[in-house]
C-alpha cells in the first residue's frame, strides 16, 4: 500500500501546505505567507550557516582559552527521503542527491582515518585535522542546502518555459501589430493615391468647364455686341422712317391745301 505524503511549504520550519496553483502555471512550493519564498528560504539558510560559523568560532575560542579538547561532531545524515507528490502538485526536488551524501560520508571517514593515523605522531596535527573536520561537518550542510536551492531544475525549467511562452506571445503580438500597421499604411497609401487621382480629375473637369464657360461668355458678349449694332441700325432706320413719314405728312397737308384752293378757284 502506497502512503501518500501531503506536500508542505519549502520554507525551513514551515508546515503549512503550499498555496493553490494558478491555472496553467506550475504548482507553487511555498505557502501564502508573504516572506515564504525562494529568497526568504535562502536568507534563512544563510542565517543558519552564520549561526553555525559563530558557534564554531566560539568553540575554537573556548578551546584556546580553556585548552579544552574539541571532539568531532557526528556526521550528519545528508540524505533525505524522497517526497511523494500529491495529486495536482509538481514533484519537489530532493534536497541532496544520494551520491553527494555518499561522497560526503566517504570524505568524513577518510578524514577520521587520517586523523587516527596521525594522532600517534603529532597531537597538534591531530587537533588541527579535527578542527578542519569540524569545520567541514559544519559548513557542508549549508553548502548542500544552497546547492539544492540553486540547482532546482524543475523550477528553473518551469520559469524558462513561462518566460519562453511569454516571449513567444509578445513576439506574435508584435508581429500581428506590425502586420496590421503595414496593412493600415498600405490602405492609407491607396486612399491617398485615389484622392490624388480624384483631385486631378476634378481639377481637369473644373478647368474644362471653366474654359467652356469663358468661351460661352465670349460668344454671348459677341452676340450682345452684334445685337447692339443691329439695334443701333434699327434706331437709325426708325429715325429715317419717322422723318420720311413727317415729310409725307407735310406733303399730304400741302397737297390737301392745294386741292382745296383748286376747288375754291373752280367753284367761283
Amino acid at each position: 500500500m502506497t502512503v501518500e505524503t501531503i506536500p508542505t511549504c519549502a520554507f525551513p520550519g514551515c508546515t503549512n501546505p503550499p498555496e493553490a496553483p494558478a491555472p496553467g502555471a506550475p504548482a507553487p512550493r511555498y505557502c501564502e505567507h508573504p516572506e515564504h519564498n525562494a529568497l526568504g528560504a535562502f536568507r534563512k539558510f544563510r542565517a543558519k550557516r552564520q549561526q553555525r560559523k559563530e558557534g564554531k568560532r566560539q568553540a575554537a575560542a573556548a578551546k584556546k582559552a580553556g585548552d579544552m579538547p574539541v571532539t568531532a561532531a557526528p556526521a550528519a545524515d545528508f540524505t533525505s527521503p524522497p517526497v511523494v507528490p500529491g495529486p495536482g502538485t509538481a514533484p519537489r526536488p530532493e534536497a541532496v542527491p544520494p551520491e553527494a551524501a555518499g561522497m560526503a560520508s566517504e570524505l568524513l571517514d577518510s578524514a577520521m582515518e587520517a586523523a587516527a593515523e596521525s594522532a600517534t605522531d603529532n597531537a597538534g596535527a591531530r587537533d588541527e585535522i579535527v578542527a578542519l573536520m569540524t569545520r567541514l561537518a559544519t559548513d557542508l550542510p549549508a553548502y548542500i542546502e544552497e546547492l539544492a536551492i540553486i540547482t532546482d531544475s524543475a523550477a528553473a525549467e518551469a520559469r524558462i518555459e513561462v518566460v519562453t511562452k511569454a516571449s513567444a506571445q509578445r513576439t506574435l503580438a508584435a508581429e500581428q501589430r506590425a502586420a496590421l500597421a503595414e496593412e493600415a499604411a498600405e490602405m492609407a497609401v491607396d486612399r491617398l493615391d485615389e484622392a490624388e487621382r480624384n483631385f486631378e480629375e476634378e481639377t481637369e473637369r473644373i478647368r474644362t468647364e471653366t474654359a467652356k464657360q469663358v468661351a460661352d461668355a465670349d460668344f454671348v458678349r459677341a452676340e450682345l455686341e452684334r445685337y447692339r449694332e443691329r439695334v443701333g441700325q434699327l434706331e437709325e432706320r426708325l429715325d429715317q422712317v419717322r422723318e420720311e413719314a413727317d415729310t409725307a405728312r407735310r406733303e399730304r397737308g400741302d397737297l390737301a391745301l392745294e386741292i382745296e384752293r383748286h376747288r375754291a378757284a373752280h367753284g367761283e
